[in-house]
């Protein structure tokens, strides 16, 4: 092939005919299989010959994919080739760099230095020239610019190269940013801070200074698109190594406050430059926090650019459009969620007393747009300051809710916003306290002439409504019948604006609306479904077009969650004819008729919910519904990663529902992150749907079952997203409910693998306490799982996870110990929270591993985990952890006495330690029950100090008898009793007369027994006995035993067990 050949190759390949571009790829593929380095060297040549842009590009475009990691042509090509490819290559950086191919010729350059690097070489020639050309002021700025390019683009591969050349490098940056041409000075940014966020180099804060002048000085020429761009390239500074501005913090903050805050500036820049301060804010919050003044005045500037809204002319009759709110192109919008960004990452501490100021002084103000700028300060500030606010919520709420009814329409709009976003961020505590104060008002604004505020008002209720946090303890949610006197005007405000609207997106609302009045209120709409299911069925009988999809679909949601909610007698006459309209439109859209259908969540959620409603009625339709749940839980769809190639920064395809990252790790280079969001919330929901129907119909899906067990497990190790892998754990805990007792240690023996292996790893707090449940469970079902040959095993990894989680909260108590600032306390507990319950769900399994495997696994507990019980039973240690070592004391001694006899002089005074100092409930209702179980093992081993035990014993339980307790003690107290109960049992004839007498006393006088149920009924029974078997501690004293039957009989039934019960009823 001669040069005419391959000229007319590349001209091929640019073709605007489909035909002959495709028939010149498929040369092209077939020259570079059958001899990669021959096509290398030729366009290498081509390129440093030819003076044609367009083949020049094509030519450096095909050149930097052979120099990738996916080509070895370089690599297998001998010396000759390789030096020859160089010499053409640093050609064509001379001639590009005066072109428009500067760029592409430094990336391609670029990819070959990082190629060359990966194979242990290096090109000092093109690095001479490089350090010559930057460490000469007066060399050509074009010149400079292609050199910083390259160092940027290679600098993520070969940070540590740069830092052993640091003096060059910091005198070359240095010229580029003194040089005029702007563009020298932006890519002496880029190699600054690509080089910066791989390698922690000292020496680059002395360009800092420079770097913040020569945005000044882009903004004194008023040259705004530079300065735009020059701090653009501060804030991606700022993002990737914050590290490099950690002596100069001050300086950057307020440099760029003062850019913010200039009128004079042009809009873009000073939008760049808050965007940067709040780059700042979110990668540094810990020293944002300590710049003097610096969070107060930014507040105040982001209040500022609230004040003047830009609203459009047809806002009156447009819907609330979050994606649009997102676009900051105007000062209103930067503000607004510069607010949100700003409260999210500094906290609330540093910013309440100028919020408070700000929306106290506007709030009532005569100008529309200052009442208007302190509702939107409330609503962004909302989310990152609820700890700070919600003491001040109700005076809060009632300075809102006037200005519901505020003459100026946008007023109003955005005190509904507000009240919208104070719902969901102050829930439930709003929906307890705050009902009968916002219900109402928000009632009377759906009748507002303005669509766009009417509109709001049913988002609002969507969101008051649906943020009625559900709850299996019926007095958590007894707020929820205050709602019952407002349904009725509710259903009838929401369904008359509904059908007298012509406006798309506020039927949309409040078909919202009703969907989350449906789902919380539940039961209380029954007198209301046959008024309400009409509405529905006429909108799903709408035609299918692009317009109405949204509004069919919130009227499934309705529909379906109206049938769970009054449930199946109620809905009965509704039922079939719903479950045939989701068949039969599953069946539409699993024939694939509709690509990425937003109706197939809400068909597979309304399937949730018509079985929630029908039980084992929905049988029949399971055989459709439980395929496509299961493909779509098969999916794969898990994050890709791959290596970026050098300079491929431009070149990635926008894929809809798919978002690819970028992450740079140090010494290797970028790694490029893709993932398919749309498919992984298919997934998720797919698996949530599964995990539901386990709950409501699992004996139903049994001819399921094996397919549902093989799709969760691989739910476990699905990377993208933490709710998957919980779901799969629990649809495997539901599976296993589903499965005959007989058939559960199968299922727990294919299981049990994966789910330790992935809880060895996982870092999810919810996912980790899923999978801990399952695994205590399989050893339930199966103990033998627990073997000699898989004991030490299934130990290293549960022992890991514990360190690991030791290890977290030891790190957060020391840093709270250093730590002065408030909101950074607060994250730091946080993170000594979340390694607790970690550590309390670990420490769950440990228990059960003793319970159910205790002769195999409690010699490699004792020594495994002795040394972790040791570092939880520390004198200094908070009452949680003492807690936890005691209950696994516990179970050491209940479930494996025969390994405890070298343990027990130490269990003994620990126990009888922390019982006398401690006040917690947690740790002396633990204490009592050791204390309980160590006086049933002593009955059969002998332990020569048992005298001594014994008057330990009775002291502690007669010191915590003689204090009145609060309720939080109620299951400690059970305890102590138990405990006594034995004491009396088995040790009276140790105990002193009058000791005995005021320990009898005690027992009968704190019957019946509270609290502890398990325990109350252990209490019950063992009391019984003493008067059934005239124990003697009862002889001669008939007025004793009578009054021990009457306080029996008094107790409730779930405190007393078949026996007791029984024998009490021939008393």
């Amino acid at each position: 092939m001669d040069r005419a050949h391959i000229l007319r190759l590349l001209d091929n390949l640019r073709s605007a005919d489909n035909t002959l571009r495709k028939s010149a790829e498929a040369e092209y593929e077939s020259i570079i299989q059958g001899n990669s380095v021959w096509m290398m060297c030729n366009l290498s040549e081509l390129c440093a010959v030819t003076d044609s842009a367009p083949t020049m590009q094509m030519g450096l475009v095909l050149l930097k994919k052979l120099f990738s990691s996916k080509h070895n042509c370089f690599d297998v090509s001998d010396a000759q080739t390789q030096q020859a490819v160089k010499g053409l290559m640093s050609q064509v950086l001379g001639k590009a760099a005066f072109g428009p191919q500067r760029g592409l010729a430094a990336a391609c350059v670029s990819a070959l230095v990082v190629k060359m690097h990966a194979l242990g070489q290096e090109w000092g020639e093109l690095w001479q020239s490089v350090f010559q050309i930057l460490e000469n002021a007066e060399s050509d700025h074009q010149l400079k610019t292609i050199c910083c390019e390259i160092i940027a683009t290679t600098g993520p591969s070969m940070a540590s190269y740069f830092e052993s050349h640091t003096g060059r490098l910091v005198t070359g940056i240095r010229n580029c940013l003194a040089d005029p041409s702007v563009e020298a000075r932006k890519s002496a940014f880029d190699a600054l801070v690509n080089v910066a966020m791989c390698r922690s180099i000292p020496d680059f804060a002395q360009l800092v200074p420079l770097m913040l002048q020569v945005v000044q000085d882009s903004l004194n020429a008023s040259n705004w698109d530079d300065a735009e761009q020059l701090t653009g390239k501060l804030a991606d500074g700022v993002a990737h190594a914050p590290g490099l501005f950690a002596g100069h913090t001050s300086a950057v903050l307020h440099g760029l406050m003062e850019v913010a805050s200039a009128p004079s500036v042009a809009s873009g820049a000073r939008h760049m430059a808050i965007e940067t301060l709040l780059t700042y804010c979110e990668s540094e919050p810990k020293t944002v926090r300590k710049v003097p003044n610096f969070s107060t005045s930014f507040l105040q500037l982001l209040f500022e650019y609230t004040l003047n809204p830009v609203m459009p002319d047809d806002w009156d009759i447009k819907g609330v459009n979050l994606d649009d709110d997102l676009e900051e192109d105007d000062d209103d919008t930067v503000g607004s969620s510069g607010i949100d960004r700003l409260a999210s990452s500094l906290g609330g501490r540093k910013l309440e007393t100028v919020a408070q100021q700000l929306f106290v002084e506007n709030i009532h103000s005569s100008d529309w747009k200052r009442r208007n700028a302190a509702l939107l300060l409330i609503t962004y500030l909302a989310e990152g300051m609820t700890t700070v606010l919600e003491k001040h919520l109700e005076q809060i709420v009632q300075m809102v809710i006037p200005a519901v009814r505020d003459e100026v329409k946008y007023v109003r709009a955005s005190a509904l916003d507000c009240l919208t976003q104070m719902s969901s961020d102050f829930a439930p505590k709003m929906q307890e306290q705050l009902c009968h104060s916002v219900v109402p008002v928000v009632m009377g604004c759906l009748g507002d002439s303005v669509p766009a505020v009417a509109t709001r008002a049913a988002r609002c209720l969507d969101s008051f409504f649906d943020q009625c946090e559900e709850s299996e303890n019926e007095d958590d949610t007894v707020f929820i019948k205050q709602f019952e006197n407002y349904i009725e005007g509710l259903c009838v405000s929401l369904v008359t604006l509904l059908k007298q609207t012509s406006h798309k997106f506020v039927r949309e609302d409040c078909l919202g609306a009703l969907s989350s009045v449906i789902s919380t209120c539940k039961g209380l709409l029954k007198p209301f479904v046959s008024h309400l299911v009409p509405v529905f069925q006429e909108v799903l009988a709408m035609p299918e077009t692009p317009e109405t999809i949204m509004m069919k679909c919130k009227a499934i949601e309705c529909t379906t969650l109206l049938a769970c909610g009054v449930g199946r007698e109620s809905f009965a006459p509704y039922a079939h004819e719903m479950c045939n309209y989701l068949r039969d439109l599953l069946n539409h859209l699993a024939r694939g008729s509709k690509e990425d259908d937003m109706r197939l969540r809400y068909v597979l959620r309304g399937w949730t919910c018509m079985t929630d409603c029908l039980r084992e009625e929905v049988t029949p339709y399971l055989a459709i519904v439980m395929p496509v749940l299961i493909s779509m839980m098969n999916v794969e769809c898990d994050t890709e990663v791959e290596n970026a190639e050098v300079g491929d920064d431009e070149e990635d395809e926008e894929e809809k529902d798919v978002t690819t990252m970028r992450v740079v790790v140090p010494g290797v280079g970028v790694r490029k992150i893709k993932m398919h969001t749309g498919l992984i919330e298919e997934k998720d929901l797919a698996a949530s749907v599964v995990s539901a129907m386990l709950s409501y119909v699992g004996k139903q899906l049994k001819p399921h079952l094996p397919q549902i067990t093989e799709s969760a497990v691989k739910l476990l190790s699905f990377q993208s997203d933490s709710s998957i892998r919980e779901s799969g754990a629990l649809i495997i805990d539901g599976v296993m409910d589903a499965y005959e007792t007989a058939e559960r240690a199968q299922v727990a023996v294919s299981v049990m693998s994966p789910l330790l292996n992935q809880f060895a790893e996982e870092d999810d707090l919810e996912a980790s306490s899923a999978m801990s449940v399952v695994i205590s469970r399989c050893i339930d079902d199966a103990p033998t799982l627990v073997s000699i040959e898989t004991v030490d095993s299934i130990s290293e990894k549960i022992l890991g996870v514990l360190r690991r989680a030791m290890e977290s909260r030891t790190e957060s108590l020391q840093s709270q110990q250093e730590e002065n600032d408030d909101d950074e306390l607060d994250k730091l507990k946080e993170e000594e929270e979340e390694a607790e319950a970690l550590i309390r769900d670990t420490c769950d399994l440990l228990d059960k591993m003793l319970e159910r495997a205790g002769a195999v696994f409690a010699p490699v507990f004792n020594n495994k985990f002795i040394p972790v019980l040791q570092r939880m039973l520390q004198g200094n240690e908070k009452e949680f952890m003492v807690a936890r070592g005691l209950a696994l004391l516990c179970s050491l001694v209940e479930h494996a006495p025969d390994h405890v006899a070298g343990l027990i002089s130490t269990i003994v005074q620990s126990v009888i330690n922390f019982a006398q100092r401690h006040e917690d409930a947690d740790v002396l209702q633990s204490s009592f029950y050791l204390m309980n179980l160590l006086l049933q093992y002593f009955e059969r081993h002998e332990y020569p100090a048992i005298r001594q035990f014994v008057q330990q014993v009775y002291g502690i339980f007669s010191r915590y008898m003689a204090v009145a307790h609060k309720e939080e003690y109620e299951d400690t107290t059970c305890n102590a009793i138990s405990m006594a109960v034995t004491l009396l049992s088995l040790y009276y004839q140790l105990l002193p007369e009058h000791e005995l007498a005021q320990s009898l006393d005690c027992v009968v006088n704190s019957l019946p027994a509270g609290g502890d149920k398990t325990e109350a009924c252990r209490v019950h029974e063992r009391v019984m006995m003493w008067v059934v078997q005239r124990h003697s501690l009862l002889q001669g004293n008939e007025a004793r035993v009578k009054a021990i039957v009457a306080r029996l009989k008094s107790a409730k039934e779930d405190v007393t067990n078949e026996s007791t019960r029984a024998q009490l009823a021939h008393m």
